[in-house]
């Protein structure tokens, strides 16, 4: 509700508010995500979402705070910068999902078709995304260059259509996406997954990789996930003092310590529970329990419970699991679920179980 009353206010949704006004650090309109993601949750209780959509829709459009440009609605990117296309791309799909479940038809075709854009910049012989120039042509063709990039590069901004991952993978060439991606992991293991802005393979260090561990999940390969998310964790996020812990790592509002957190109970959401289906995608928790109390203003279950066996630093990977009791055989549940209170069972072991939850993809059933 604060962040529509901003643009009732001053006309735009805030980003980097401060001192009364905005300033405008940083890139796009991530407000959008925010209330959505308390729409489709049935979480926006202090505003009307008619007028939400309708705020968030004039910020979407030029003059707005995603601040869009005519060359990215004619032809579906910004030039000269691919991080700020992939976020748009995002951010418009994500106002789809709202518009749909208004009965909005043809805002939603509207904003789903430019969440495609992103295609555009998807280069066939590098495969990955690369920015280009106004007329068309490639700004360059260094993967490891952050520039053209928002505080990344190809390597690790590529992974962030994540409303389209199945897109993405289509023009990879299917489980290229797996091997590419698990690819850059090996290369930045060896540095902790730290490096400085727009550097190095992969980057746990800054926001623009930081959800990269978890497309393995949305790309049918979850014990890749499971792995590599234990691994970050420990390696980027599992010390304790300025050095070893958070050293280095560019925090912005908690954000470093709230991924380490999703990481360290298993749970986490590639689309920030945006789509019409708000769905948790599960990896392997450090702990043996973990027990979250749900508020009952919001939330008709009392608590949600978290519970594994044979758990310890070797057994990572997720054998079989179970949700109130029943088998579970993907790597997903749906909101719904949570907000009911419950317990999902999670049975570990050293060696991947390739057969669970590798067909039922999270997110599928969401355009």
């Amino acid at each position: 509700a604060s962040l529509v009353q901003y643009a009732d206010n001053g006309g735009r949704l805030p980003r980097g508010p401060c001192a009364g006004g905005d300033s405008y650090i940083m890139t796009g309109c991530p407000s959008t995500s925010l209330i959505v993601s308390a729409y489709v949750k049935d979480l926006l209780k202090k505003v009307d979402a008619e007028h939400a959509y309708d705020v968030m829709r004039r910020n979407h459009m030029p003059g707005g705070m995603m601040s869009v440009n005519a060359h990215y609605l004619d032809k579906g990117f910004s030039p000269g910068n691919a991080g700020t296309t992939v976020q748009w791309a995002f951010e418009d799909w994500v106002l789809a999902q709202m518009a749909r479940k208004l009965g909005k038809t043809s805002d939603y075709e509207y904003f789903l078709d430019r969440s495609s854009g992103w295609k555009n910049l998807y280069h066939p012989d590098m495969g990955l995304l690369l920015p280009k120039e106004e007329d068309g042509s490639w700004l360059h063709t260094d993967p490891l260059s952050g520039r053209g990039w928002v505080e990344a590069n190809a390597w690790q901004g590529t992974w962030s259509v994540s409303h389209d991952i199945e897109g993405l993978a289509e023009l990879m060439g299917g489980n290229n996406l797996c091997t590419k991606l698990n690819h850059a992991f090996e290369q930045a293991a060896p540095t902790d997954f730290v490096f400085a802005y727009g550097g190095g393979y992969v980057s746990y260090a800054n926001q623009p990789g930081c959800s990269n561990a978890h497309v393995f999940n949305h790309a049918g390969r979850p014990w890749l996930s499971q792995y590599w998310v234990r691994r970050v964790n420990e390696q980027a996020y599992g010390g304790v003092t300025p050095d070893t812990g958070y050293g280095g790592h560019d925090e912005d509002q908690g954000q470093m310590g709230g991924v380490s957190a999703l990481m360290s109970i298993g749970l986490f959401s590639l689309r920030g529970t945006t789509s019409d289906n708000p769905t948790y995608e599960i990896t392997s928790p450090v702990f043996d329990e973990v027990a979250i109390s749900l508020n009952g203003t919001y939330y008709p279950g009392g608590r949600f419970t978290i519970r594994t066996y044979d758990n310890s630093a070797e057994n990572c990977y997720i054998q079989k699991a179970s949700l109130n009791g029943k088998p579970l055989d993907r790597c997903w549940f749906s909101h719904k679920d949570f907000a009911q209170g419950g317990m999902l069972e999670l049975w570990l072991g050293p060696a991947p179980n390739r057969n669970w939850a590798a067909a039922d993809l999270p997110g599928a059933e969401s355009n």
